[in-house]
């Protein structure tokens, strides 16, 4: 007994010496944290890849390194990478894809389609569109952070917070992608009054792999709201209703929310109820008056019913005639509740033709601290 106890302790030993066979030197590496994705200027038929790594060393001159290449695809294009890289690159720890727009018109399935077969490559990897192109962005020294990647990986997780945007990942987008019913979307960058400042209210529209548009401000919290994806976020409006100019402004933060959704057929009509219920909270009120009486809160509460269904219809309308693409993913009811019904190749079309009605059911729970 007391030799089979020394065994298992000198086991337990031995194990603390070993180590991975394939184990790699922190200073031999380059860690990308930002891979961007444009067309090349030169060769429209081919890609422009950039990586973007963080310097280990003491006694590098600079903070980063960026690397770009050329190749018909990304694959091609980080395999061109390494050729020019003093060190192994690896992706294990990319945060961020960022994506020209010409791109994202193009198609993306190719690229997130090597990025998941990758062994190295990470499914939580945060996916968004920039306006213009990707290796000017990567370019950028935020002040925040050393590389603007890290930065703009923090920014989408804010404003996913804020419900301002969704929070795309490579497994989400593709997921969506391969889903009946549904179209992805993903954050889209603008530039701010300074080339280091950035705005990230809009969001790409996808149908199927490629870019077909895009929305910004209340209808992206709207999309957000409709998606059944909505955390935080505000919404502003006239009240009592009327003129925005002339109307005190009312404006609540919404806390939570959730949606049902109903689908029909009558006389072969598609028939679609969504009920959008949120939990809010008065932000601010520029009237004077109190706000104590449980009659004017269920006034605001209806006003703001009425504003909501009415955005929302706006919306759902851009969707169906603007851009025939069902972003919001009301397929996938269908497919579950109609399954004779619902035609997998041709949904968008059958989305356009479909009659959405939005039912609003904001509740005001909390008032604030002005008496």
């Amino acid at each position: 007994m007391r030799r089979a106890s020394k065994l298992v302790i000198l086991i337990l030993i031995c194990g603390l010496f070993t180590s991975c066979w394939d184990a790699k030197q922190l200073e031999d590496l380059y860690l990308v944290y930002g891979i961007g994705v444009d067309l090349s200027e030169e060769n429209p038929g081919k890609y422009l890849v950039t990586v973007a790594a963080p310097t280990v060393l003491p006694e590098a001159e600079a903070p980063k390194v960026e690397i770009s290449a050329e190749g018909a695809s990304l694959r091609n294009a980080q395999d061109n990478i390494q050729n020019k890289a003093a060190r192994r690159i690896t992706f294990n720890n990319t945060h961020l894809l960022i994506v020209g727009e010409e791109v994202a018109k193009r198609g993306l399935e190719q690229h997130t389609d090597s990025l998941l077969r990758d062994p190295e490559g990470r499914g939580t990897m945060k996916l968004m569109i920039t306006e213009g192109r990707a290796v000017d962005l990567m370019e950028l020294n935020p002040p925040a952070s050393a590389l603007v990647s890290l930065y703009l990986a923090d920014l989408l997780k804010q404003s996913q917070e804020t419900s301002t945007i969704p929070l795309t990942t490579l497994r989400s987008f593709n997921n969506a992608l391969k889903t009946d019913g549904i179209e992805p979307v993903m954050p889209y960058l603008k530039y701010g009054n300074r080339p280091d400042e950035f705005l990230v209210n809009t969001i790409a529209l996808f149908n199927s792999d490629r870019m077909i548009g895009k929305i910004e401000g209340v209808d992206s919290f709207l999309l957000i709201v409709l998606r059944g994806e909505v955390n935080d976020g505000f919404m502003s409006l006239p009240y009592p209703l009327g003129d925005a100019d002339e109307s005190p402004i009312l404006t609540l933060r919404v806390i939570s929310g959730k949606n049902k959704i109903k689908t029909e057929i009558r006389d072969a009509q598609l028939h679609i109820f969504h009920e959008v219920s949120l939990i809010a909270h008065i932000s601010e009120y520029t009237a004077p008056m109190t706000v104590l009486d449980e009659k004017i809160i269920k006034e605001m509460e209806n006003a703001a019913n009425l504003h909501l269904e009415g955005l929302c219809k706006q919306l759902i309308n851009r969707l169906q005639i603007q851009y025939v693409s069902d972003n919001i993913g009301y397929g996938r009811y269908v497919k579950a509740n109609h399954k004779d019904f619902f035609d997998a190749e041709n949904w968008n079309k059958q989305f356009s033709n479909a009659n959405i009605q939005v039912k609003g059911n904001v509740q005001i729970k909390m008032i604030g601290t002005k008496q």
